[in-house]
């Protein structure tokens, strides 16, 4: 066979499977266009998702005190918190606050400090997406997959640290909370992780939302007991 014959030949074979070439690659195309999507706009979607929250709280908030004034807390399960770092009580924006609502009420009293220890259960998850309607668990205690598995309180673990030494929001909220509360804290990208993605799968500028429920706390120097 000549060299021209081999030529032609190669030709005829590279039209015979150029259709199936060019589906593979509109395919690999369309994958990957999922796979943008999933996060597109993220910055600016976490943004919103967290005004909204708080918009949403401040008005459950302003109803509630409007209606019943100092017993308020009775009967709202919403709250807002400026960062537990804005001690001059200054004004805040909704990047320096936390939105929080009460899944359950504990029957504890005081409330821990920042250089305490505190025993948690928690799961902590990314705002709603295409793939995750109910948002991306990027961490939790416990073995479960489901939030409502996670903080069941009839198999929930538990988990130590020290309540200064997380991120803001995380501080923010534990500072507040009583023993057996049950809080999901809606934490904006400032008082999280800000711009800077994570090896635990939470992206650049995501707000965060985490479960938490406070199960005890321990001053400095006192030794935590064994925990059932």
């Amino acid at each position: 066979m000549s060299a021209n014959d081999n030529y032609q030949q190669m030709k005829r074979i590279l039209y015979l499977l150029l259709p199936f070439i060019l589906a593979a690659g509109l395919t690999a195309c369309s994958e990957s266009t999922e796979e943008n999507t999933e996060f597109a706009n993220w910055q600016e979607r976490n943004e919103t998702f967290m005004r909204d929250t708080l918009a949403h709280a401040n008005r459950a908030v302003a109803a509630a005190k409007a209606q019943w004034g100092d017993a308020w807390e009775e009967h709202c399960d919403w709250r807002v918190y400026p960062s537990f770092k804005n001690t001059e009580g200054g004004v805040t924006t909704w990047q320096d606050s936390i939105a929080v609502r009460v899944v359950e009420h504990g029957t504890g009293s005081g409330f821990p400090l920042a250089t305490d220890s505190v025993r948690v259960s928690y799961a902590g998850r990314l705002i709603p997406s295409d793939s995750y309607p109910t948002g991306y668990i990027f961490d939790h205690t416990g073995i479960g997959t489901k939030i409502e598995d996670i903080m069941d309180s009839r198999y929930e673990v538990t988990a130590m640290m020290h309540a200064g030494s997380v991120i803001e929001g995380w501080t923010t909220a534990l500072l507040r909370m009583r023993i057996g509360d049950y809080w999901r804290v809606f934490i904006p990208a400032n008082m999280a992780y800000g711009s800077t993605a994570t090896t635990s799968g939470i992206p650049a500028s995501s707000t965060l939302i985490f479960d938490i429920r406070l199960k005890a706390f321990y001053r400095v120097g006192s030794i935590p007991p064994p925990w059932k």
